[in-house]
């Protein structure tokens, strides 16, 4: 049913509780698991003409290059399930869910598990949700892991391993 799961993360504690829970459905299913983190952008550069100030940007990438391998290896220990990868992409400002349904394609998942701010009112008008754009952004379902989630994990079902 779920034969590749693309479980996605940002490094936060609340972006980690998706882990468990996709972990938990890829062993009840046997599939594949992909970890997915997109990295921010790296900031525009500001230079001024007196030569007071000034960015490097290759600098700042690799900082967050690293973040962002950090993060892939501390949510890998987390799943801690057998065959699971990681992907780390690199888009655009504003195209985080782009590139999550992107990546959803490109590696044919049956299912994307991630976890939610569940934010309502003016938080959500003003924030928006990354989570809101990848489920309108992909043909598959998507398992949301809210904030408030109980992670426990479970034996699969007989009939899931069958």
């Amino acid at each position: 049913m779920f034969d590749h799961l693309l479980v996605t993360t940002d490094g936060s504690p609340l972006g980690n509780r998706a882990l468990p829970i996709a972990a938990d459905v890829a062993r009840t299913y046997g599939s594949k698991l992909t970890l997915v983190y997109v990295m921010p952008p790296v900031a525009v550069s500001m230079m001024y003409a007196q030569g007071g100030y000034g960015f490097d940007a290759e600098a700042e990438r690799k900082q967050l290059v690293d973040e962002a391998e950090r993060i892939l290896a501390e949510g890998l220990k987390v799943i801690d399930y057998p065959g699971a990868r990681s992907v780390r992409l690199e888009p655009g400002v504003f195209q985080v869910a782009l590139a999550i349904a992107g990546e959803v394609e490109r590696l044919n998942a049956k299912l994307v598990v991630m976890g939610t701010h569940g934010r309502s009112g003016l938080a959500h008008f003003f924030l928006g949700s990354v989570a809101e754009e990848v489920l309108r952004s992909v043909k598959v379902p998507v398992l949301f892991v809210p904030r408030q989630a109980s992670v426990a994990t479970h034996p699969a079902p007989q009939e899931a391993r069958a």
